[in-house]
């Protein structure tokens, strides 16, 4: 029996699809999910240098997910004008809006564990 929804598109369906998929590609990049709980499960704003201290990343592949990350709009980047400089990043509320999933999602884990 086919569930019949008199206001689905097939052509948005296919759209959602495709972000969904692009999504789960940046997720499935190695570290990014590491990166993300740190935005996720703790408060910001993170300096450069405190992710790299706590993340066991190269500061290569740490920058390419980092702007990755923020050309997704899960976080923002902010540098400001000191000496040294200073690069701060945090969530945006795209990112904070991936705080209740990606917590509900560490429960499930644990539950099966």
């Amino acid at each position: 029996m086919a569930h019949e929804h008199p206001e689905y598109d097939p052509a948005d369906r296919v759209a959602e699809d495709a972000e969904l998929a692009e999504f789960f590609d940046l997720l499935g990049r190695p570290h990014t999910t590491a990166i993300l709980r740190r935005f996720a499960c703790d408060s910001g704003p993170w300096r450069y240098s405190e992710l790299q201290e706590t993340l066991d990343i190269s500061p290569t592949t740490l920058s390419n997910r980092l702007a990755a990350l923020t050309e997704a709009g899960i976080i923002e980047r902010e540098s400001y004008d000191e000496i040294p400089p200073r690069v701060e990043y945090s969530t945006t509320a795209k990112g904070e809006a991936l705080r209740p999933p990606f917590e509900e999602l560490l429960v499930w884990i644990d539950s099966y564990d």
